[in-house]
């Protein structure tokens, strides 16, 4: 078995690039003919978007996302991230979220008829960048966890709940400890996922970790502090946040999670060339509006 992981399209649908730097309607369109024109024994059974698909949780970004999506030579399955709204997520998305009912409206979701299990779990908190374990998806994911019978299973979130060594985006994560005590009561499990735009691996309490790169631009893998000996006046007077404030315009990237022997998940990045320049690096400064 295999899956496709791609995250942080961080699409626009006005038309407009998005931290007024990235094309992402084009990278995502090329993305999407990229998949297309793969043979069919490189295709996956599904993809996984790990959040951020619009930029602001904007509809239009939504809608055409949908588009794109369906374009797509396999189905499709999603999660929300810190830029998205989960009311539209709701509206637009009905097949490619499944929720039911009694956890609605977080988007949290499990597939059981494949080899691997698949459990997505909503880690975004509205309003905010960082993300969390609320108290609802905790009781959601205590459910799931006892119903483990050993299959080899993959936990897709948007935020990673480990500090990640760049200042600015280790910003924290609500209930990590219980995050992690629910996490290792599954006999096999790795967690997937997004937020970061760069691809890294940890080992986290324990748990195997594996981030996706971004679709719509790349992190600048930087480690300094924001008010360290190493930031130069302009970078200060420009309100530098310190590591993993700026992206580069490089192409976009996905992940391979391919099932082994039955019981092992190789993850492996892959990059699609869609003819970037990998200027930058750019801060990420919202555009007038945008949160």
């Amino acid at each position: 078995m295999r899956i496709f992981q791609i995250s942080d399209t961080h699409v626009r649908g006005d038309g407009k690039l998005s931290f007024q730097k990235a094309d992402t309607i084009k990278l995502l369109t090329k993305t999407v003919e990229y998949f297309q024109k793969l043979e069919d024994f490189k295709l996956p059974e599904f993809f996984v978007v790990s959040g951020d698909l619009s930029e602001g949780g904007k509809r239009d970004g939504y809608e055409y996302v949908k588009k794109a999506l369906d374009a797509l030579p396999r189905p499709s399955y999603i999660l929300p991230g810190n830029h998205d709204k989960r009311d539209f997520f709701l509206d637009i998305f009905r097949n490619e979220a499944p929720v039911k009912e009694d956890i609605k409206p977080y988007i949290c979701y499990s597939l059981e008829d494949y080899p691997v299990r698949i459990i997505v779990v909503d880690t975004s908190i509205p309003e905010t960048h960082f993300g969390g374990l609320s108290k609802e998806v905790e009781k959601w994911l205590e459910t799931r966890a006892n119903e483990d019978e050993g299959k080899p299973t993959l936990v897709f979130t948007h935020h990673p709940p480990f500090d990640t060594g760049m200042t600015a985006m280790d910003e924290g994560f609500i209930n990590s400890d219980k995050f992690a005590k629910l996490l290792k009561r599954f006999k096999k499990c790795k967690l997937c996922l997004g937020h970061l735009h760069v691809s890294m691996s940890t080992v986290w309490e324990g748990i195997p970790c594996v981030v996706a790169p971004s679709i719509a631009m790349q992190m600048e893998v930087d480690f300094r502090d924001k008010d360290g000996k190493d930031v130069s006046k302009e970078e200060k007077e420009d309100n530098f946040k310190g590591g993993g404030d700026r992206f580069y315009l490089g192409n976009p990237g996905y992940l391979i999670h391919e099932l082994v022997n039955g019981n092992q998940i190789n993850s492996y990045v892959s990059t699609i060339p869609a003819g970037a320049d990998y200027s930058g690096p750019f801060p990420f400064k919202y555009y007038e509006g945008e949160h």
